[in-house]
């Protein structure tokens, strides 16, 4: 009678199975589990096998590829063509003409960058900077877009990720707004910019009048993204316009933008995703006023050739609802793979 009951007891789980009654546990080979680091955590806990792989901005990616740690398994460019990255955001209440001044030194530093005759001294600038080696700096430097002012479409296509996802919680309308396009009127604010375009149009020698002002201005600690920023310094940029730039180094664009809520900085350059993140739910009034860069991220993966044979493994990013969060989960989703914290 017991042997019967424990054949009884083997069996029918068994039959449900197989029946299709009972779903079958997924298999862990297409799920990818997510880990939260630091970009320079990322790339040591790859070098010690911690981590099978991880998502990150310039130079992160690079410098696990140059120094052999692991390699590129999938570019941002190619799962999300053009999308956001850094950004200048301005609190709200720096007074015009100094904003000018900012965003006429952050164009000419971006144009000085795109400008091919100039690309020995650029790669000193960026090793400076970052504190890494020209090699790592050169290759680092091919996978970014350096802009002048944010892809709005784009823009807005993060945004929506960001609603869907959860991740924004507070309602426009409690920060004042309509509906949003009123929102993005305000915070994608690009009257500076195209003044200073146009002016620069008319006359590329042309330059503002110098405002003589102070302006406390954060950054991220060696983010090739904001090489603008750098050189806009080292080439006496902000000098010509009259703006005595006080740095504020941070270690995030979260840490950044409670630099802007404590008062501490007047302006930033920062990520896309705290900025707009920190800028709905916990409504620190700043507005875009200029764009840094797109695309410049990538997969990188100790082992795995591909995507598909990350399935099953462990994989970091900087944060949830970051621009390398979606980039994870939308390449993910095309190979069948699903994302799970």
């Amino acid at each position: 009678m017991k042997m019967r009951r424990a054949l009884l007891m083997f069996l029918i789980p068994l039959l449900l199975l197989v029946s299709g009654c009972v779903e079958k546990p997924e298999s862990q080979e297409n799920v990818i589990k997510v880990v939260k680091l630091s970009p320079r955590d990322m790339v040591e806990q790859l070098r010690l096998g911690e981590i099978d792989g991880y998502v990150a901005w310039e130079p992160f990616v690079s410098d696990a590829v140059v120094n052999g740690y692991g390699r590129i398994v999938v570019t941002s460019s190619d799962i999300w063509p053009n999308h956001p990255c850094c950004v200048i955001a301005a609190r709200k209440g720096v007074d015009k003409d100094t904003l000018i001044a900012l965003v006429w030194a952050h164009v000419k530093a971006t144009r000085f960058i795109n400008n091919e005759s100039n690309r020995d001294k650029v790669l000193d600038y960026a090793a400076e900077f970052t504190g890494m080696s020209r090699e790592i700096v050169s290759e680092a430097i091919s996978r970014i877009k350096f802009i002048e002012f944010p892809d709005r479409k784009e823009f807005k296509n993060y945004y929506e990720r960001l609603s869907t996802s959860g991740y924004l919680k507070s309602d426009l309308s409690e920060l004042g707004y309509k509906n949003e396009d009123e929102f993005f009127s305000d915070f994608l604010y690009d009257e500076i910019y195209r003044y200073v375009a146009s002016k620069l149009e008319e006359d590329k020698n042309w330059k503002p009048q110098k405002v003589n002002t102070e302006l406390r201005v954060g950054y991220l600690t060696a983010d090739l993204h904001q090489l603008a920023f750098y050189i806009a310094l080292k080439e006496g940029y902000f000098d010509e316009v009259g703006l005595k730039v006080e740095k504020r180094e941070y270690q995030n664009g979260v840490y950044e933008m409670e630099g802007f809520k404590l008062g501490e900085i007047d302006a930033g350059y920062l990520g896309s995703a705290p900025a707009t993140l920190k800028r709905v739910n916990d409504n620190i009034p700043i507005r875009v006023v200029a764009g840094v860069n797109n695309e410049g991220s990538a997969i990188v993966a100790r082992e795995a050739k591909n995507l598909k044979q990350l399935g099953g493994k462990e994989v970091a990013i900087p944060g949830f609802g970051t621009v390398q969060d979606f980039l994870l989960r939308m390449a993910a989703e095309k190979e069948g793979l699903r994302v799970e914290t």
